[in-house]
């Protein structure tokens, strides 16, 4: 049996984190052994689960950026727990774990999970990425776009590059009516009000500014309210835009939250207005509930919402794009009804957890050479 060390930026509410969590709880016990998960920064949510399932959760304790006592301090960790191969996710514990494994710190097998954020990255630490990433076995990324974009911009070898993608373990649930009243009066929507939600961190990727700008325009024709879940570094901006723009009681700011099914199950409309993005979790579980969606033609979206199918689409970076089909969906029932729908075929489909468990279990063992 394979032993398995997992090693993550971080382990708060995220994409990146979940996947760590359910790989770490869902893999096959008699083929791979869970030597526990080591997160560089303070425990969050999912570190705290895999604690309270019986598993060893670590923590580096970084609180910004991680540095040679901390790349020392991660070297210690893997030699105690001898892994035959560690799974990285995000870009400061891919760096660490390949610098342990390029100064022969420890011996293992590594794959990185790289996600989107290689595309924010300054010149100097894409040169640190070019020195670093002999280090790695297989890079796995989320979407094709973001593999394509591996290969083609970044220039890593097309045989070390795979995608898998994520799946869903909410797919085919129904949204629950009794969590769809409790939420809608925690948020004062009343009867006849339309909600359009969002999830994720608030930061300029996520492009919430224009999803409020587009909000205060349809409220000059329509009743609708707005809720964002998430946290992060703009969330007061955000809340200062959202008061210049006249939303005072129409637009709220849930903060992070767990229990992400029951509150998308208070949604009428679930908004993605990236700039770029690699393929969110929080978007596929508003399509498995059968949400209908508004998206940004970005990256990886595109290849799970189908223009007019599953979803609509528009262009990044403007309020006037999402105004013309969030309004389309606030005004039009059948419509919302026939793209929710078609949301929740198309992760039913392509998007099954059981799919990805068993897309990693295969790449693992192809990696441990089995």
């Amino acid at each position: 049996m394979k032993k398995i060390l997992f090693v993550s930026t971080s382990t708060t509410l995220g994409g990146a984190e979940k996947t760590l969590y359910t790989l770490a709880t869902l893999l096959d016990p008699s083929r791979f052994q869970v030597a526990g998960a080591v997160s560089l920064k303070p425990k969050g949510h999912y570190a705290r689960l895999l604690e309270s399932a019986g598993m060893k959760a670590d923590s580096l304790e970084v609180k910004k950026t991680a540095g040679i006592a901390d790349l020392q301090k991660l070297a210690l960790l893997i030699h105690k727990k001898r892994p035959d191969l560690v799974h990285a996710f995000m870009y400061q514990a891919m760096q660490l774990c390949r610098a342990v494994r390029r100064l022969g710190y420890a011996e293992f097998r590594l794959i990185s999970s790289p996600r989107v954020n290689l595309r924010t990255r300054s010149d100097w630490t894409l040169t640190f990425d070019g020195w670093l990433r002999k280090a790695d076995d297989l890079l796995i990324a989320e979407s094709e776009a973001s593999r394509k974009y591996l290969v083609e911009k970044m220039g890593y070898a097309e045989g070390k590059v795979s995608r898998i993608y994520n799946g869903v373990d909410i797919a085919g649930w129904p949204i629950s009516k009794a969590e769809r009243e409790r939420r809608r009066r925690e948020l004062d929507v009343g009867p006849g009000e339309m909600l359009i939600g969002s999830a994720g961190r608030l930061d300029a990727q996520k492009g919430h500014v224009f999803l409020l700008e587009a909000v205060a325009k349809i409220r000059a024709s329509y009743p609708v309210k707005c809720v964002l879940l998430g946290d992060g570094p703009l969330k007061a901006e955000l809340a200062k835009i959202a008061f210049s723009l006249g939303l005072e009681g129409a637009v709220y700011f849930a903060g992070e939250q767990a229990e992400i099914p029951s509150w998308l199950s208070a949604f009428d409309v679930y908004a993605q207005p990236s700039l770029w993005e690699g393929l969110p979790n929080a978007l596929l579980e508003a399509m498995a509930l059968g949400l209908p969606v508004v998206a940004t033609r970005v990256d990886g979206i595109p290849e799970v919402v189908r223009d007019g199918v599953s979803g609509l689409l528009c262009e990044p970076k403007s309020s006037q794009g999402l105004v013309v089909p969030l309004q389309d969906l606030v005004s039009d029932e059948g419509l919302r009804r026939r793209l929710g729908e078609g949301a929740k075929q198309v992760v039913l489909e392509n998007f099954k957890l059981a799919d990805m468990i068993a897309n990693y279990e295969a790449a693992y063992t192809r990696v441990l050479g089995e």
